[in-house]
Order: structure tokens, then C-alpha cells, then sequence
């Protein structure tokens, strides 16, 4: 199974990320769309891995003690080597407590056997994959953000599996309230 830890943004955020993606597709930016049912933060990815029980303890190991916390769409960036770049909307706000829930998760993962994530978390959400930028399309792309944010209040143990298509669904397996 491939599993990771996610935050899942509300309608409003959705909406919004779904705004820059018909600027995309209107000023025909050759690249791969997320649906919007696909929008999620990853917490930590944990890749391919048959040991639900202890992820699932560690998912709810990690939650207690964190509180509620606010993030809001914030600009976007790409990465990516080469002339495909992976397009993300940044979030900002209460990214203390987002750190927090990180480092929780990294402890209580570290107690069922997995490695430590060699990478900061960058509070994100990926709007599309393989694009073909021209210059200046994401500063034109990111005047048109509109503001939006959410509270997260759960995370969520989500499964990537291929639909027939070819493309990922990412189906919920558990959720844990903070």
C-alpha cells in the first residue's frame, strides 16, 4: 500500500486553487491537472508499506496535544529539474502548530520503525504536475490567487491507488481529530 499523512483544505480553498487551474487550461499551459478532489497538504508521505496497525497507532499518537490551527493559500511556486515544474500553491498562517504536528507525527512514526523525513515541511497543495511555464506565467497565475484558507482540525491517512485511467485516487482510510 501507498499511504501518507494529509490535511485536507475546505471548499473554499478548493474553489479557489480550481480558479488557477482555468487560468491554466485558459492560457494553455501544457501540464497535468490535480483534480480538485485530489487537493490535500501532505504531512509525511510513508510510501509503500503493508503495516496499517502501526500507522494507524502512530496516527493517532501524533494528534494529541495538537490544537486546531489556521493556514491560508499564501502565493505559488514550481519545482522540478528541467523544463517540467510541479506547480503548488504555498500556505501560510499558524505554521507553528503545523510544525508541531510534523514533528509529532515524525516521533510517533520513529516509534513503529520509520526513518526520519530528511525534509522540512513546506506547507503545500499541488496543482499540477509536468507543466511547461512560459516566462512570467506564474507571477501572472499568483496575481490571481484568491484568498482563501481553512482550519485544520483532523488528519488523515489516505491510500494512492491507480484508477483505470491511469491516475491517482487517493481514497481515506482513517481520520484523527486534534
Amino acid at each position: 500500500m501507498r499511504l501518507f499523512f494529509a490535511l485536507d483544505p475546505n471548499n473554499a480553498v478548493r474553489a479557489a486553487l480550481c480558479a488557477v487551474q482555468q487560468r491554466m487550461a485558459a492560457q494553455k499551459i501544457d501540464c497535468a491537472l490535480v483534480p480538485a478532489g485530489n487537493f490535500h497538504v501532505t504531512l509525511r508521505f510513508l510510501g509503500e508499506t503493508n503495516d496499517l496497525g502501526g500507522i494507524s497507532k502512530a496516527l493517532c499518537e501524533c494528534v494529541r496535544g495538537i490544537r486546531p490551527f489556521e493556514l491560508r493559500l499564501s502565493g505559488l511556486s514550481a519545482f522540478g529539474a528541467g523544463p517540467k515544474k510541479t506547480v503548488v500553491a504555498l500556505l501560510s498562517g499558524n505554521t507553528a502548530e503545523a510544525k508541531a504536528l510534523f514533528e509529532s507525527a515524525e516521533a510517533a512514526l520513529g516509534r513503529v520503525g520509520f526513518l526520519r523525513e530528511k525534509r522540512p515541511l513546506v506547507p503545500h497543495i499541488t496543482l499540477a504536475r509536468r507543466a511547461v511555464l512560459p516566462a512570467g506565467a506564474l507571477e501572472a497565475l499568483a496575481s490571481h490567487l484568491q484568498p482563501a484558507g481553512f482550519t485544520a482540525e483532523h488528519l488523515t491517512l489516505y491510500e494512492s491507488v491507480k484508477g483505470r485511467s491511469g491516475q491517482m485516487i487517493y481514497r481515506p482510510l482513517q481520520k484523527e481529530r486534534f
